[in-house]
């Protein structure tokens, strides 16, 4: 069994504080940087601290040699105090060549009890703490001046049992103790060069790194800035494009000129553009007449009856004839696009063909005074509203839809031989696993809620496990014809702005896709009865037979209506008149 018992806090305390108070007496001045040049200056201030409180004590216990101890006591505080400043170096200098003088001049004045004994205490000790301390050219000259002074001292000092070969003994020592801590000294300069180069590359690295993060992640937020520029942008033209559909369905009941005028007037406010410009081809399919507009130099084209020939010059009468839609980024470079004096400051245009079907019935025109200023966005935008505006003229045209778009059935000819009427399914289901299913009418309450209020209903995230849903009404002229129901794979889902705008958008499309579709349809059902009523006038008028008539009359309207029987019946003038039969019948094998 082991015990452990807990530190006592006050003493770490204390340690601590002791620490810090050592470490507060040997620091480094803070105007010096360099690792290796802290540390010399650290180590200075340590030995020489250290070496004084040592001489103190040595005053104190022997002070016969009083002197010699003073002296270098100064010289080690001394030192201690250029330690602490921003020139270590000169400490460290002090130090060294003083001590090692102090050393010879002992032996000057025969105070050392041997030669020998003065250069093993004192100047060895000073090699060695020098060879820490002082760079190599200073080491060097320390080792110069120490063996010159000892063949130099004959020549002014007479020393009792100094021979030459105690002189040469005492050179010979120090200049082969000298030598090798020079050779340790630049093995351990060479060791420090190559560490501080490593430290340097790796440094280096880090920074390059470093570097190199800084600009991914200034791109990564450019990229997000960018992003979020771009998905605000396409919630914006989302919003404006929706604002804009609804002015052109709310506002067909206008005369034809005030409500084209008001279209050309709402996208040249709305989405910021110089000219908007409306052309629709005239009955002879040979030019396009300005009809609307928006600016002045519009106006003034719109007083003198402007019109462009199909076909012809400038951008509208290309794209009149070739039902494409076409962009001048640079009026000034494009071949296409034709100098109107009226608008002198157009720099880009681009024209959508007005398509009803695959007839061309206009072209939207729009102009910038800025250059490049249509990107694909606005190509896309700008031609749905061309179909959009296309829709709502033939709609004019044809005075406008006689009842509510028919959700529920319609009257068609598909491929056949007879005109019928078919019942169109009420709703279709997308699944997430990409199958697409027939959707019946239920009793769902918040589908039942759109269809009343006629405005989008939200279910959030309940407690009670309901999942997340939206109703969105499918909206023609204010008239609810349908609803979009979608309900959320995640049962935590919250539906964002974005997401509800996305809907509510695409609902609008739709609705104006399925009035394009009923109009299209009702021509087409027309054109069929047409042709079929022309049919059968050819065919009964081809006969002078009164059976024959009566026979193909009710042959080709069954035929036609595709029912099971059908029956023919004349008045009978008298009970006596025999010249007629009473009528005939066709089945549906189309026997008579």
């Amino acid at each position: 069994m082991s015990f452990h018992t807990p530190s006592d806090p006050r003493n770490n305390s204390i340690m601590a504080r002791a620490r810090n108070f050592l470490r507060r007496l040997v620091s480094a001045h803070p105007s010096i940087t360099d690792a290796v040049d802290i540390r010399r200056a650290e180590l200075l201030s340590m030995i020489s601290l250290f070496t004084g409180l040592v001489l103190v004590a040595a005053v104190l216990f022997q002070p016969a040699r009083y002197t010699v101890f003073l002296a270098l006591t100064v010289i080690a505080l001394t030192t201690y105090v250029f330690g602490r400043t921003s020139r270590p170096w000169i400490g460290a200098y002090l130090f060294t060549y003083l001590f090692t003088t102090i050393g010879l001049v002992s032996v000057f004045q025969g105070t050392a009890e041997s030669i020998e004994a003065s250069i093993a205490y004192t100047a060895l000790a000073s090699f060695l703490i020098s060879s820490v301390l002082l760079s190599g050219r200073g080491f060097l000259g320390l080792i110069f001046i120490s063996i010159a002074s000892l063949f130099i001292i004959p020549f002014f000092f007479l020393v009792p049992g100094l021979g030459m070969d105690v002189l040469v003994r005492s050179g010979g020592l120090i200049l082969v103790a000298g030598a090798m801590l020079f050779g340790g000294n630049i093995f351990r300069d060479n060791l420090e060069k190559e560490k501080n180069r490593e430290t340097n590359n790796i440094n280096q690295d880090l920074e390059n790194a470093k570097g190199i993060l800084e600009q991914r992640l200034h791109a990564s937020a450019l990229e997000l800035k960018e992003a979020a520029g771009q998905s605000e942008e396409r919630t914006n033209r989302l919003q404006i494009l929706s604002e804009i559909s609804q002015e052109i369905a709310t506002h067909i009941s206008q005369n034809p000129k005030d409500y084209l005028t008001h279209i050309a007037r709402m996208i040249s406010e709305k989405l910021g553009y110089y000219h908007v410009g409306i052309f629709m081809i005239d009955e002879n399919q040979e030019h396009a007449v300005l009809r609307a507009a928006n600016s002045k130099g519009g106006q003034q084209m719109l007083a003198r009856r402007h019109q462009l020939k199909v076909g012809g010059a400038g951008i509208v009468g290309y794209v009149s004839q070739s039902g494409r839609p076409r962009i001048a980024l640079d009026t000034g470079v494009d071949a296409v696009f034709f100098n109107n004096p009226d608008l002198p400051e157009t720099r880009s245009e681009i024209a959508i063909p007005l398509k009803y079907g695959p007839s061309i019935i206009g072209v939207l025109d729009v102009q910038s005074n800025k250059p490049s200023a249509f990107k694909a966005e606005d190509g896309i935008t700008l031609e749905t509203l061309a179909n959009q505006i296309a829709i709502a003229i033939s709609s004019q045209q044809t005075g406008g839809p006689a009842e509510p778009l028919p959700f529920s059935k319609s009257i068609s000819r598909r491929g056949g031989s007879h005109l019928g009427q078919r019942q169109a399914h009420p709703g279709y289901s997308f699944s997430p696993d990409g199958t697409l299913t027939n959707a019946t009418p239920g009793n769902n309450p918040i589908t039942n809620k759109a269809l009343a209020s006629g405005e989008t209903v939200i279910l959030d995230p309940s407690p009670k496990g309901i999942v997340p849903a939206l109703a969105v009404p499918v909206k023609l002229r204010d008239q609810v014809i349908g609803v979009i129901h979608i309900e959320a794979a995640d049962p935590k889902r919250k539906w964002s702005e974005d997401e509800l705008a996305l809907v509510q958008a695409i609902s609008e499309r739709a609705a104006l896709a399925l009035e394009n579709a009923r109009l299209f349809e009702n021509a087409t059902r027309r054109a069929e009865q047409e042709e079929t009523i022309a049919r059968v006038t050819t065919k009964i008028g081809s006969s002078t037979d009164f059976n024959h008539i009566l026979q193909t009359t009710i042959q080709e309207l069954g035929q036609a209506l595709g029912v099971s029987r059908s029956f023919i019946q004349l008045k009978t003038p008298s009970n006596n008149d025999q010249v007629r039969p009473p009528g005939n019948f066709h089945d549906a094998a189309g026997k008579g």
